[in-house]
């Protein structure tokens, strides 16, 4: 059964060793980018977290930018048109620069976060399928959770966690929960968690963790959906 995952959000964090605050590597990557022809980021700025390059927009809710802490990189792209193929390729570029110019020799870790919204398409209310489907009724109108708590739950949800899914030492989180926002999708986030990249692998390796965890949402995340929507009477 097909779905469109619409994803809504997409974030990395790599942690390396603390480093001195100091924005002119940080600014120096962004000429450079710049000179390239096709720059990643729009803007630099030095803020009291750390420098910061971004693409300033006025859209509610839209960011895209990357932070430089003094321990780690934070990518966070949300509400934007950015597919998952061009972050991973953004962190790439970006991690492989900011090694050089700061000397990390590998990333000690490395967490990449997807989040995305999905519609059952044989249900149009996304908080009764977590409901009826996977949780065969208990939660809903007059279950224990009424009578336990003297009112219904206003958001029903299933964690699962898998280790070592693409590497040893790596989980893989997943939740899946109904949306207040929109009744009609599941919220979906995946989170990946990884250590130290083998040194051979580069900052290829970093994306390929991106690509990684934004598999684990369009085939085993979506096959275990369409497992469960079904008609009523399948």
């Amino acid at each position: 059964m097909p779905y469109e995952p619409r994803t809504i959000a997409l974030h990395c964090e790599l942690i390396h060793p603390p480093l001195p605050m100091d924005p002119r590597p940080v600014q120096q990557i962004h000429n450079e980018l710049f000179q390239s022809g096709n720059p990643p980021y729009t803007s630099f700025a030095v803020t009291p977290m750390g420098p910061v390059l971004s693409n300033p927009d006025a859209s509610p809710g839209r960011i895209s930018q990357v932070l430089f802490l003094p321990d780690q990189i934070q990518f966070r792209e949300e509400q934007g048109p950015l597919t998952h193929e061009h972050f991973a390729r953004r962190v790439e570029t970006i991690a492989e620069r900011f090694a050089k110019s700061r000397g990390v020799e590998n990333y000690a870790g490395q967490r990449v976060t997807v989040r995305a919204l999905v519609s059952p398409q044989n249900q149009r209310n996304a908080k009764a399928f977590l409901d009826q489907a996977l949780f065969a009724g208990r939660l809903g109108e007059g279950s224990v959770v009424d009578q336990s708590f003297g009112q219904s739950a206003a958001l029903y949800g299933l964690r699962l966690a898998f280790e070592e899914v693409d590497e040893p030492k790596s989980t893989m989180g997943l939740r899946v929960e109904s949306y207040t926002p929109d009744a009609r999708s599941l919220f979906i986030e995946i989170q990946g968690t990884y250590g130290p990249l083998e040194p051979h692998l580069g900052s290829e390796g970093l994306g390929q963790r991106v690509r990684s965890v934004y598999h684990f949402l369009e085939q085993p995340t979506m096959d275990l959906i369409a497992n469960f929507d079904r008609t009523p009477h399948a």
